[in-house]
């Protein structure tokens, strides 16, 4: 079974970072974290698709070897 994307809009993500005219901040909402299992510090691999979509993936390391997780 597939859940459901669920979409935020882009000012409930996305914040400016004072002085730096090239990069933001990426706040990823505490109820995704949550169902993820997430905590900060966790390592996670962003991805743009189509459409403006992004992927977000946790990335673990096996014996020295990175692997992905997505759910």
């Amino acid at each position: 079974m597939t859940d459901k994307p669920i979409i935020y809009k882009a000012e409930e993500i996305f914040q400016d970072i004072p002085g730096d005219d090239k990069n933001v901040l990426m706040t990823i909402p505490p109820e995704i974290m949550e169902k993820q299992g997430w905590k900060e510090g966790t390592k996670i691999k962003v991805e743009v698709g189509d459409q403006g979509s992004i992927k977000i993936s946790e990335v673990k390391e096996n014996n020295g070897e990175k692997t992905e997780t997505t759910e």
